[in-house]
């Protein structure tokens, strides 16, 4: 079998992305600052930047890289950024502590895994306990998603040394033996498959299939004062979507290049994750889903409603 390694190169890039410092109020005001993640899940936006969906809009879009959700909401809640691509799950908290950002467009459903050593005795759920295990963040969408999975399994996530770490890093870890196993994003859950080192004991899909993730936020700022920019960011986004769903060689050439990841790699990877634009009732039924789930781990303090998270209205 290939084994798909991670080079040092790609390391020092990683850690030069995420770390680096974001020249936030270099842009021209007509820019439109958009923060995402390194994560197959944000296809959409390095398609649309690729294809000149953007431009097409008369658009001038500046993408920033953030290491977790929470970094780009926070970014957001500053006016640092206009529009954030993230896991909901950071979105609903800071909304529940009354963040007037907004959820305005859906990106994906599903997308991520739990990988472990091929080598470890782990074969089920309940092989977790006691061992380490790395998540993005905590209250991040995976550490969400894997706590109630633990839940449902009447396991105690005391029971189990949950620690987090950035998701390019964590093959690295898990292979040297400094931990269990890891939950995160793809594509780094096939590229932990496909070299040959791991085993996925589960996709977030087997967990809960069809699960929401990540959306598209922006700011009250941006909605109030540039409404036309957004409806046409938001139809380059439908439109970048729609692309995936229909080139998906296409698509993982383009998010090998954005991410220097394998070409093989991101394109298993897209068959993870399901791309949706246009939020659904099912969708905005397990938003809220989701949010009883916060509730029920102490990220979500109060009761909000669809209506307190999202603003469909500026969707073309």
């Amino acid at each position: 079998m290939k084994k798909f390694l991670l080079p040092l190169g790609l390391i020092v890039l990683v850690i030069l992305l995420v770390y680096g410092t974001y020249n936030y109020y270099t842009v021209t005001s007509e820019t439109i600052v958009v923060g995402y993640l390194p994560s197959s899940h944000h296809s959409a936006l390095f398609v649309a930047d690729a294809k000149e969906m953007f431009e097409k809009e008369g658009l001038k879009v500046q993408m920033v890289p953030f290491r977790t959700g929470g970094e780009i909401v926070n970014a957001a809640n500053k006016n640092q950024i206009d529009i954030g691509y993230c896991g909901i799950t950071p979105i609903t908290s800071a909304i529940d502590q009354n963040s007037t950002i907004k959820i305005v467009a859906t990106v994906n459903e599903e997308g991520s895994g739990i990988v472990v050593s091929n080598s470890s005795n782990i074969t089920n759920i309940s092989d977790l306990q006691g061992k380490k295990i790395l998540i993005p963040v905590i209250g991040g969408m995976q550490d969400v998603i894997f706590r109630d999975m633990l839940f449902q399994n009447n396991i105690s996530s005391s029971d189990i040394n949950i620690t987090d770490m950035d998701v390019p890093l964590m093959q690295g870890a898990l292979n040297s033996g400094k931990v269990d196993g890891f939950v995160a994003w793809e594509p780094y859950v096939t590229q932990a498959k496909l070299n040959g080192n791991d085993e996925i004991l589960a996709y977030s899909n087997d967990i809960w299939p069809n699960h929401p993730c990540c959306v598209v936020v922006t700011t009250k700022k941006f909605m109030t004062q540039n409404p036309n920019d957004l409806r046409k960011f938001l139809k380059a986004h439908i439109e970048a979507t729609q692309y995936i769903n229909a080139n998906h060689n296409e698509t993982a050439l383009i998010v090998s290049k954005k991410l220097g990841t394998n070409y093989d790699v991101e394109l298993e990877s897209l068959n993870h994750v399901k791309f949706i634009a246009v939020p659904t009732k099912e969708f905005n039924y397990n938003i809220m889903k989701l949010v009883d789930i916060q509730k029920k781990l102490g990220y979500v303090k109060n009761n909000l409603t669809l209506n307190q998270i999202v603003d469909y209205n500026y969707l073309p």
